[in-house]
């Protein structure tokens, strides 16, 4: 780039070169190819063309000019002070600095709202004016061409609908053996009679529409069908296909075995109602208008098209007057009306959905449904093939959406009302498994629903153009949140299957014990702390697993529960000591659940152990939970065997062989009583062990099982006292004297004591 800089306006014959090739350049093709012609004409294989002196004298000035910023700059100023566009653009740049309040935003927009309006209201009546030409004698209407292009038609029409008619209910009466071979088989046989009566009207449909374009293409001699019976049969088929979609998502077993659960009476409403509005939409814009366009005028067409329009929208809002209607009286039913009964897996499906969000859905879809209807209505207007491309399909894959997600959430319903089963070669205890599985069916069922509807809004959303799901899925975030929480429900899903199997088994092994009360207590014990140690790591590690499959960084997660653990090891000592005094309680089988033992100066039932604690009930029933740092010592009345101490005291003028006698022959009788199995060694006679204040005190002990002292010691005590009364053997007890003091002068002190004399009684009243 030259290092001169060149001022246009201050050089004249450079400005005015440049003028002059401006204008040669705006004068047209022809004199700027003049100025750049060869000199001569040249072959292909001829020397590079040669630019014209004068031409080249225009040229050279002018780029140098244009390579030079500042040079530019101001020539482009110069040209628009010469042609006044400067203050246009700054007229522009001072409206678009103009503020923009929210008054003029809503007066643009009630502008626009008011043109467009008018727009489609004139292109309404223009669209509407086609009629007239149906009615005017000038128009150039070929009306022996219709007539013979519609006699062929109204054959096909004719034998496309009796032969469809005929082999449906040819089809139907074929597989009336067949429901009754199925019915009431289970789920599979339900589906198998689904898919007959499927392909049964698929079969119809078929037939219809290939013989009669056959027939018809047989009976008027041509070998061919027109292109308006070709229209005709392709709109039979697509109404007919639309049809038996409707027919299988309400019942297509006579009204039974629908995919989406309503009423009898609204299935019936919603499928005649549909097929009537698919069918108008069908046959008036695949056929009548099309047929119209090329037999009469494209005025005429369009004006039908209108028309066949206005009345869909008329009838689809009539039908959802009456659906919503019907809903509403069958909602307002007395409660003593007998509803239609209702299936497991609806129930469950039912259950599972929030009452407030069924209520709302009840009360909001009338008002979203006018809306469509409404919206539908105003494209098909304005846009008619923007209705056809885009509001047809999007409303396709709405339907499909839901019809897919209701079929889901039934299958899922139906399979939650299912018994899981264990292997019989597996030591699993059935109901407990069963049982748990079942607490988590409606949890599973509100995360399916939850995730079905989020998958049904998401299709609506991209189906309508509102929101671009499908490049949101493609993308990297899209992609890896999906397979994140694929992923995690899977973790969750197994977590909780293993806890369930886990869980079962140690039931199983808990209920099938083999072996000592002793061991048995002890595989109780162990098994209750392993299922609280499994549910704790599943928890644990499997909400750790499943967070870091949704993309959560899960190491500051674990750093601080490290921290956390080291505070609370400093600040919780007494937690700690509690959990290592139980490790090794544990360890040293000092206690089981159902033993009765002494700790923490409480004496009672052990009803439930942990790492930190023990739970004891005592004889009054009360609870207590005592700690293991609390426990300085463990006293259990159940090990391995037991003893009842019986000591009995007996007056010093009675004898002691009598008194040991005594005791032996209670022990005689005891053997004889039902406690016989738990007394494990004769009696174990001491004899004297002491000389009390009032009597001689005798010592024997029982030999037991373990848990049966108390209520064997309670037999033979009761059984001494009936031997002693037997036998005259006295059993001391406390005795007072009464000592009556005497006053100064020697007199006794009286007592207010009355005798009286006792009357023997009569035989009579003894008896």
């Amino acid at each position: 780039m030259p290092s001169t800089s060149y001022r246009p306006l201050q050089c004249p014959t450079r400005f005015m070169a440049m003028l002059l090739f401006a204008c040669l350049l705006m004068n047209g093709p022809a004199h700027s190819q003049t100025l750049l012609a060869p000199t001569s004409e040249s072959s292909a294989d001829s020397e590079p063309d040669v630019i014209d002196p004068a031409a080249k004298s225009v040229v050279t000035p002018l780029l140098e000019v244009l390579r030079n910023d500042e040079a530019r700059k101001t020539l482009i100023e110069a040209l628009e002070q010469s042609t006044g566009t400067t203050g246009a653009a700054s007229e522009e740049a001072a409206e678009d600095q103009a503020p923009v309040t929210v008054a003029s935003q809503l007066a643009q927009l009630t502008k626009t709202a008011i043109e467009q309006t008018l727009g489609i209201v004139r292109k309404l009546v223009a669209d509407l004016s086609g009629l007239a030409s149906l009615f005017d004698t000038q128009a150039a209407t070929d009306w022996s061409r219709l007539i013979a292009e519609t006699m062929p038609l109204l054959a096909t029409v004719v034998i496309s609908v009796a032969l469809y008619m005929l082999a449906r209910r040819a089809f139907r009466g074929a597989l009336g053996g067949a429901r009754h071979r199925l019915e009431g088989h289970g789920i599979l046989a339900v589906i198998a009679l689904v898919f007959l009566h499927v392909l049964a009207e698929v079969l119809a449909l078929a037939i219809g529409y290939f013989a009669a374009g056959a027939l018809s293409a047989t009976m008027f001699g041509t070998g061919s069908v027109s292109i308006y019976q070709t229209l005709y049969l392709n709109a039979f088929l697509v109404a007919g296909a639309t049809a038996i979609i409707l027919r299988t998502v309400t019942g297509i077993v006579n009204g039974e075995y629908p995919l989406l659960r309503l009423s009898a009476a609204m299935r019936l409403m919603l499928r005649q109602r549909a097929i009537r509005l698919s069918g108008l939409l069908v046959f008036g814009i695949a056929f009548v208008v099309p047929a119209t366009n090329s037999l009469v005028s494209f005025a005429v067409g369009r004006s039908l098209r209108v028309v066949v329009y206005t009345l869909a929208a008329a009838y689809a809002v009539n039908a959802i007057r009456a659906l919503s209607r019907l809903q509403q009286e069958e909602a307002n039913k007395p409660a003593e009306a007998a509803p239609e009964p209702e299936e497991e897996g609806d129930a469950a499906v039912n259950e599972a959905l929030p009452q407030p969000v069924q209520s709302a859905f009840m009360l909001i879809w009338p008002w979203l449904a006018y809306l469509y209807v409404a919206a539908s209505y105003v494209i098909a207007l304005s846009r008619p093939a923007l209705f056809v491309d885009f509001v047809g399909g999007a409303t396709l894959k709405t339907a499909a959406a839901i019809v897919l997600g209701g079929l889901v959430l039934r299958s899922c319903g139906y399979l939650s009302t299912k018994t899981i089963r264990a292997p019989a070669f597996l030591p699993l205890d059935e109901k407990a498994l069963s049982s748990r599985l079942t607490s988590f069916v409606p949890i599973m069922l509100r995360i399916i629903w939850l995730l079905v509807g989020v998958a049904i809004l998401a299709v609506v959303l991209d189906a309508w153009a509102i929101v671009d799901v499908g490049m949101w899925l493609e993308g990297q975030r899209g992609s890896a949140l999906i397979a994140g929480l694929v992923s995690s429900l899977i973790v969750i899903s197994v977590s909780v299957v293993v806890w369930a199997v886990a869980s079962s088994w140690i039931d199983h092994r808990m209920e099938n014990k083999h072996g000592s009360a002793l061991t048995n207590a002890r595989y109780r014990t162990l098994y209750s702390l392993l299922k609280n140690a499994i549910t704790v790591a599943l928890v644990v590690f499997g909400g750790m697993i499943a967070l870091s499959e949704l993309g959560l960084d899960i190491g500051p997660l674990l750093a601080g529960a490290g921290v956390l653990g080291l505070a609370i090891g400093f600040g919780a000592q007494k937690l700690v000591q509690d959990i290592i005094s139980g490790v090794f309680i544990q360890l040293e089988n000092a206690m089981n659940v159902g033993d009765v033992v002494g700790a923490g100066g409480i004496t009672g039932v052990v009803e439930r152990l942990t790492l930190r604690s023990v739970s004891l009930r005592d004889l009054s029933g009360i609870y207590h939970i005592i700690p293991f740092s609390s426990v300085d010592s463990v006293s259990n009345y159940m090990r391995n065997f037991a003893y009842h101490v019986e000591e009995v005291g007996i007056a010093y003028k009675e004898s002691v062989e009598e008194g040991k006698a005594a005791m032996l022959e209670a022990f005689d009788r005891l053997m004889e009583t039902d406690h016989k199995p738990d007394i494990l060694e004769p009696l174990e006679m001491h004899g004297v062990t002491g000389l009390g204040d009032s009597a001689v005190l005798i010592r024997a002990r029982i030999k037991t099982a373990p848990g049966k002292q108390w209520g064997v010691g309670r037999a033979y005590t009761e059984i001494v006292k009936q031997v002693m009364d037997e036998r005259d053997i006295e059993i001391p007890f406390p005795h007072t004297t009464l000592y009556l003091g005497r006053d100064k002068e020697g007199r006794t002190d009286q007592l207010p004591v009355k005798l009286e004399k006792i009357e023997p009684r009569s035989d009579k009243t003894s008896a």
